[in-house]
């Protein structure tokens, strides 16, 4: 897992240069507290490339633990590391990154993962987008403290993620159902099919902060 938070810093720091030209504001200990961006197409491109960047990464190091888990012992035992260790990669990772990562969901399974009213706006866009057949991109918006954050859909592409999130007594033993919701007794995550949205990553830039021309 160390390699790939190397490659993903030597990433963002490429990425992050090429927009070095920005101005800094400072607080009174004269140290940077961010970059003023002005949110123009060139910005946001670059601040979606980062971000696409992270999401990936994040998510094959969660695959990547995920698998190790299933191999270990069973997707049974994958329930447990989703429920011990996924958030705490997450957080890891944004540490490392300086950035703040969530999934979120409207059908969620931790409630930690529940969208936010803004959130949950955008989400019922992307889901009406794909119903539409319309090309799902990601955005960039300031959130209330001006910093940029990347938006993006997250979708069931790979099958074994219905052994988890598919349908109860046909994807997935009912008894894991039950395994799962002595974890998440309020769990929503489930009866999903292949190729469905299932949530969206939000990756904050703190280091960042949108003022106008």
């Amino acid at each position: 897992m160390n390699k790939i938070f190397i490659s993903l810093l030597i990433m963002v720091a490429a990425l992050t240069a090429c927009n070095s030209e920005n101005n800094k504001e400072t607080n009174s200990g004269n140290r940077p507290i961010a970059d003023k961006i002005v949110l123009n197409d060139s910005v946001k491109k670059m601040l979606v490339l980062k971000g696409a960047a992270i999401s990936k990464q994040m998510a094959l190091v969660l695959k990547k633990n995920l698998k190790s888990a299933i191999k270990k012992e069973s997707i049974d035992h994958a329930i447990d590391f989703c429920h011990n260790r996924a958030i705490l990669l997450t957080d890891s990772m944004s540490a490392a990154l300086g950035v703040k990562i969530k999934r979120v969901a409207k059908k969620y399974r931790n409630s930690f993962n529940e969208t936010s009213p803004k959130e949950s706006d955008l989400y019922k866009q992307y889901i009406l987008d794909w119903l539409g057949r319309k090309p799902i991109t990601p955005k960039i918006i300031p959130d209330k403290n001006g910093q940029p954050v990347y938006y993006s859909m997250i979708s069931i592409n790979n099958k074994v993620c219905l052994k988890c999130h598919g349908t109860p007594g046909k994807e997935m033993p009912v008894e894991r159902e039950q395994r799962i919701k002595k974890y998440y007794p309020n769990d929503k995550a489930l009866n999903f099919k292949y190729g469905e949205p299932r949530g969206m990553w939000v990756i904050t830039f703190p280091g960042y902060k949108v003022v106008q021309k």
